[in-house]
């Protein structure tokens, strides 16, 4: 609807309500201007219903975020804009419902969140409009929490890594204890005369102890409390003293790892812990990846960040696997003990840095951003 052509005269009233249309003076149409430019100078979106289902008012950033072409709104007709929403939201039924309930109770206020197909979650709030004391519309607005959300997402996900942490911290070194105790005397035991008949019992006890301790320093790794111990170092420094590791892994299973190295500075980094996070993240993508397939580790400045990025040529990470992958314990591998990635986060955590991942068909992409520091120069007297 565009301020300045006429809105026909009607006054009508029912049982729910009363609402006036009346033709604008030049006054109120300047006042209508105005109120359309505070509108679409708003943060949220925003639509203006009235009691026989019409659109009345609405603002650009309500066009933005539903992405609707105009002339739906212009035409003024609800259940087609409905449509048009509901087309676009992952759950439906569960708007169409809250619908209803506003409907048979028109005075009710109500706020809720929906998810749409694309990730994104809007929140919504809808309160009833009201004219000489009848209810005439409602008002609908909307916004984009999707930031939020993620961002309570990690933070979840950072709680449960502390939780796991403390666990760690509490029990590891207990049981480590009595475990290196049994391993000792197997391999004392596997070298008297008496025993070589069961040798091969023997080895085996003692390579699953060797595993179960690995799951332990795994799991230590987790611990909150750890003692980090942080120098000066260059990403680029340590990525390079990997390359002949991360190769053979490459080599193994007929992979290639290309490097894409940018000048960047230096940090105050644990370097076992950054081994750790490249490690675990580059046989992650190589595990992922089809023979033939590149492994792509880059480094470059963004703004205030240094940013280190893993790029596998996989075939990328599904929605239900993605937003559980830092969570301890979880695995989609049939030996996988889940820890690998959860430490990952950890070590970035530990750094103050955040870990991003974008996932498609054609790769995932793991992103890991440090924030800048800047290093203090000593002067010589």
């Amino acid at each position: 609807m565009e301020y300045g052509e006429s809105i026909h005269v009607e006054e009508y009233t029912d049982i729910h309500s009363k609402w006036l249309y009346y033709k604008p003076s030049v006054k109120s149409k300047e006042s209508l201007a105005f109120l359309q430019g505070a509108l679409n100078a708003t943060a949220d979106g925003i639509v203006v219903i009235d009691c026989k289902e019409n659109i009345c008012i609405y603002n650009c950033k309500f066009i933005e975020m539903w992405e609707i072409d105009e002339k739906f709104l212009i035409a003024r007709d609800q259940c087609q804009l409905l449509t048009l929403m509901l087309k676009q939201l992952k759950n439906p039924e569960e708007y169409i419902a809250r619908e209803k309930e506003l409907y048979i109770y028109p005075t009710k206020e109500s706020y809720d969140v929906f998810e749409l197909k694309d990730g994104r979650f809007i929140e919504r709030y809808s309160k009833p409009q009201r004219f000489d004391n009848n209810i005439v519309g409602r008002v609908l607005s909307f916004r984009d929490i999707t930031k939020q959300k993620q961002s309570e997402k990690k933070m979840a996900n950072l709680e449960r890594l502390n939780l796991v942490g403390e666990m760690a911290a509490g029990i590891g070194h207990e049981v480590r204890n009595p475990m290196t105790t049994i391993r000792g005397f197997l391999q004392m035991l596997i070298n008297k005369k008496e025993c070589i008949k069961y040798w091969d019992y023997y080895k085996l006890m003692i390579e699953e102890l060797d595993r179960a301790n690995g799951i332990i320093t795994e799991f230590l790794s987790l611990a909150k409390d750890k003692i980090i111990c942080r120098h000066l170092k260059n990403i680029n420094d340590i990525i390079n003293s990997l390359v002949p590791l991360i190769e053979a892994d490459a080599i193994i299973s007929n992979k290639y790892i290309k490097l894409e190295l940018a000048p960047i500075p230096e940090l105050y980094l644990d370097e076992a812990e950054i081994r750790q996070l490249i490690l675990n993240i580059v046989r992650n993508g190589l595990e992922a990846m089809l023979p033939g397939g590149y492994l792509t580790i880059k480094t470059y400045l963004e703004k205030d960040e240094i940013v280190l990025a893993i790029i596998d040529q996989g075939a990328g990470i599904v929605p239900e696997v993605l937003d559980k992958i830092s969570a301890p314990f979880f695995t989609t591998k049939d030996q996988g003990t889940g820890l690998g990635l959860s430490i990952c986060y950890t070590i970035a955590a530990h750094h103050n840095a955040v870990v991003d991942v974008e996932t498609s068909g054609q790769g995932t992409t793991f992103f890991i951003r440090f924030p800048r520091i800047e290093v203090p120069v000593l002067c010589a007297n």
